[in-house]
């Protein structure tokens, strides 16, 4: 199943608790990343101690899934027709994928044990990797993405907010792995799903059309060219979006309604999928004990307008 690096997102049934382990000089678990040119935030992964390899962290995902060539490397015997499957939707539609057992995977200094995922021997995402880790499944009271050291990090107690960064927080709800906030697009109220495993953010056409968002047409035939006309994906100008107490300024949005939101029974809902191109401005803090999301930029002149209109969406004008 092939999906659109613009809309990746991964989501299946609630994954069973891994064991897990930091290492002793450290309480903290630490994990480095790199953006790579497709702007994904790739982790280095190494599955049964045996096979090095490169995956994702993905606050959308609820099951892990690990590359069919990677888990061959690592001495997993390739499922059988017996093998027990697990159903994984994605923007597209869902499939049914085996599922193996993995000893161990590690990244930076977290080890986790004895974890179920889907075998995937057909998914190609052009720069992404196709072993992915739901976040849903670190230990810890707080999960930290912190883009300015390339780190993520999960730890308990409360969450570190440097004192050189404004800060500010909002709610969310966690419905069955996936993390969804309250945003404003136009003064508008609609919710949004965090995505780390999504290089683009976009809105869907209820969200566009109840917030009164205008059509780019240079945009949309620019990246759709002769079907520009078309209502399954266009751009959009929203004149504000408010998320907590930040606003972003004339951002350029792509609208789409993938399969993935109807099958969630969100088509009707105003709803926002926020992804790194949004959420890389900020220093993340999930407090799972507060169910708060924390956001903060360095406080250089106390703004919190970010003007983000053609970086945001790398959509360029």
């Amino acid at each position: 199943m092939a999906r659109s690096r613009a809309f990746d997102v991964i989501v299946a049934v609630l994954m069973a608790g891994p064991a897990l382990s930091a290492s002793a000089s450290d309480e903290r678990a630490v994990i480095p990343f790199e953006l790579n040119r497709f702007d994904h935030m790739i982790v280095q992964l190494e599955i049964n101690g045996r096979a090095s390899t490169t995956g994702v962290i993905d606050t959308a995902a609820t099951f892990a899934m690990v590359d069919s060539t990677a888990a061959l490397r690592s001495g997993v015997r390739e499922p059988d027709a017996a093998s027990r499957t697990v159903n994984i939707l994605g923007v597209n539609g869902d499939q049914d994928y085996p599922v193996v057992r993995l000893d161990t995977i590690s990244a930076g200094n977290l080890r986790m044990h004895a974890v179920d995922a889907a075998y995937n021997d057909n998914i190609e995402v052009p720069g992404a990797a196709n072993n992915v880790l739901p976040a849903s499944a670190f230990p810890g009271d707080v999960l930290e993405f912190d883009f300015e050291a390339r780190t993520i990090s999960a730890y308990d107690g409360k969450p570190d907010v440097k004192r050189t960064h404004y800060a500010g927080a909002v709610k969310y709800s966690d419905e069955g792995g996936l993390i969804f906030i309250g945003i404003r697009i136009n003064g508008k109220p609609g919710r949004a799903l965090i995505d780390t495993g999504s290089s683009l953010s976009y809105v869907n056409t209820t969200f566009a059309r109840q917030s009164s968002m205008r059509r780019n047409e240079e945009l949309t035939h620019r990246i759709f060219g002769a079907t520009g006309d078309s209502e399954s994906a266009w751009v959009g100008r929203a004149r504000k979006i408010h998320l907590a107490d930040f606003y972003v300024k004339n951002p350029d949005l792509m609208v789409s309604d993938p399969v993935l939101l109807e099958r969630l029974g969100l088509t009707d809902e105003p709803v926002m999928v926020l992804g790194l191109d949004f959420l890389s401005k900020f220093r993340l803090q999930f407090d799972r004990r507060k169910h708060e999301l924390i956001l903060s930029i360095p406080d250089d002149n106390s703004a919190v307008g970010l003007d983000l209109s053609a970086d945001a969406t790398r959509l360029k004008r």
